[in-house]
């Protein structure tokens, strides 16, 4: 069987999602999977030597992570690292009070969604981020 040389599918874009629940991380990571190669970390320390390790295209960035470092800790460490300063970082979290978008864009988040949400909200919202220039 022949290949065509010259030919090669587009890389998917990496994506590193922060999430400690495993349900949800496993929802998530269901919803997205066929358009972006998912790495996942459960808390924030990994999540910032994950980003240090390697490049990603968007961080999924769930805000209350337990005990320990929030999201929006995390977020402001990682913005710290080389390559990381306009990366998309996407607050992925229950806070859906009045304000609460506000304070993690404030944060350094780049994009806010609110859970629960559908497997199209969050492709339509990566489809956006990722189409935006850093």
């Amino acid at each position: 069987m022949a290949q065509d040389i010259g030919k090669t599918e587009p890389q998917k874009p990496r994506v590193l999602l922060v999430e400690d629940n495993p349900e949800n991380r496993d929802v998530i990571t269901y919803f997205i999977k066929n358009v972006c190669l998912v790495d996942s970390a459960l808390d924030g320390p990994t999540s910032i030597e994950m980003a240090k390790a390697g490049q990603y295209d968007v961080i999924l960035m769930d805000i209350n992570l337990g005990l320990g470092m929030n999201g929006m800790e995390a977020t402001k460490q990682i913005r710290q690292i080389s390559g990381y300063e306009t990366i998309p970082i996407v607050a992925v979290t229950a806070y859906a009070m009045v304000g609460d978008r506000e304070i993690f864009l404030n944060a350094g988040c780049t994009h806010y969604i609110s859970k629960p949400f559908t497997r199209q909200e969050i492709l339509e919202l990566l489809k956006k981020v990722l189409e935006t220039p850093n």
